[in-house]
């Protein structure tokens, strides 16, 4: 639709996503609007999504007059991390003496796992006064109060009555950015060139993980056939895309280009990996164990964002092999007595391979996620405990991929 014949260039994108129910959306934007300050908190180990819907956000809140800082667990190599411009703390440093803002605002998650101890039991002081917005589907959740949608609905049926509730979650969305982005347009916000770079960056990173979408050699964003689904991923991509210029673009491209680009002993290190892979009895759960003091990975960093890449490379290397339906690694972090676990899995064997452990060996893992890829850490840094960690995975592959 044209706005002004004078400008035939500035065009209304055509935007057909499936939307945000105007009531869910405008019930939580009240409660946002009816706070001074706001804390928004991102989850453990924040990646791109995660701080990038902080970061819109918070620029959103700055404009309504509400001031708000970012809480963000690591996330420093995430674009345009500026601690000054968002008024950033790391998670590690609050605590019980941590002044509370009017209301908690939580992004890209919602359930207890996916934010440190010390933040959770944070979030928790808020009592009701918790909002936030996540596309997992995950059952320990941070808050009872929450409006979920399993399934998105054709854009011709009538929109779904849903009481509004303060926690808005659409699985379908194949990433939080994008769920942001569908915020703004049921509420009416037009978003500025900064918000769109945040939004921007933090789809990519997610729908990328997952081969949904790919930048070509020429600069090109390439959304695969398979990202139609009921998230319209392609379509709520091309909306923010729509409110941006080529610099705009080339400045989001250049930061994943920068942080993606391996270091010879970063190449090396990867090249060795598939020799280093163990199996399931079944042979159809492949996995890297890095243990504790091991001496190539510390000298790489441990765990950097390139290091992040290589261990991603290997994953998806492995996982094309036919007979191989999910693939994990385990690693020792920068985090002082963290030891993680990511997995990517075929079909959804990541979320069946959690809950077998949860049922039957471990209630209390920390792990969750995609259906078909999740994350988790265990706190030690006992070599033996973080063995024996690994072998819950082990046990639980052989049975659920049996």
């Amino acid at each position: 639709m044209i706005i002004n014949n004078n400008y035939k260039s500035f065009i209304q994108p055509n935007f057909t996503a499936n939307v945000m129910p105007k009531n869910c959306a405008e019930y939580i934007d009240n409660k946002l609007k009816n706070a001074k300050t706001v804390d928004i908190f991102c989850h453990t180990s924040s990646d791109e999504d995660s701080f990038n819907s902080a970061k819109a956000m918070y620029s959103y809140l700055e404009s309504q007059g509400i001031k708000s800082r970012i809480v963000v667990s690591n996330g420093k190599e995430c674009y345009d991390y500026n601690t000054n411009k968002y008024n950033i703390i790391q998670a590690d440093d609050v605590n019980e003496t941590t002044k509370k803002a009017d209301l908690a605002l939580c992004l890209d998650f919602s359930a207890k796992s996916r934010a440190v101890p010390n933040v959770a039991k944070f979030i928790n002081s808020y009592g009701a006064n918790v909002v936030g917005f996540d596309h997992h589907n995950n059952s320990d959740k941070i808050t009872p109060n929450y409006n979920q949608i399993t399934q998105s609905y054709a854009k011709t049926q009538e929109l779904p009555k849903l009481e509004a509730r303060n926690f808005y979650i659409d699985s379908s969305a194949k990433s939080n950015c994008a769920i942001i982005s569908r915020f703004f347009d049921a509420i009416g916000h037009k978003i500025n060139r900064e918000e769109g770079r945040s939004l921007l960056a933090g789809m990519i990173d997610d729908t990328s993980k997952d081969g949904f979408t790919k930048v070509s050699k020429l600069g090109q964003i390439e959304v695969s056939d398979k990202t139609n689904d009921n998230g319209n991923t392609k379509t709520v991509m091309n909306n923010v895309l729509s409110r941006l210029n080529i610099f705009d673009k080339l400045n989001v491209l250049k930061h994943f280009a920068d942080k993606s680009k391996l270091t010879d002993k970063e190449i090396k290190f990867q090249n060795t990996l598939k020799n280093r892979t163990q199996y399931s009895n079944n042979g159809k759960f492949a996995y890297l164990e890095i243990q504790q003091g091991d001496k190539e990975w510390e000298n790489l960093g441990r765990d950097t964002i390139r290091t992040k890449t290589v261990l991603g490379n290997y994953r998806k290397q492995m996982l094309n092999d036919k007979n191989v339906d999910a693939v994990a690694v385990f690693f020792p972090t920068n985090e002082q007595d963290i030891y993680k676990m990511s997995i990517i899995t075929k079909k959804d064997y990541a979320k069946q391979i959690i809950d077998n452990i949860k049922t039957t060996t471990c209630p209390d893992l920390v792990a969750g996620g995609h259906d078909d890829r999740s994350g988790g850490s265990l706190s030690s840094s006992d070599k033996q405990k973080c063995h024996e960690w690994v072998n819950l995975f082990v046990n639980a592959a052989n049975e659920v991929l049996s």
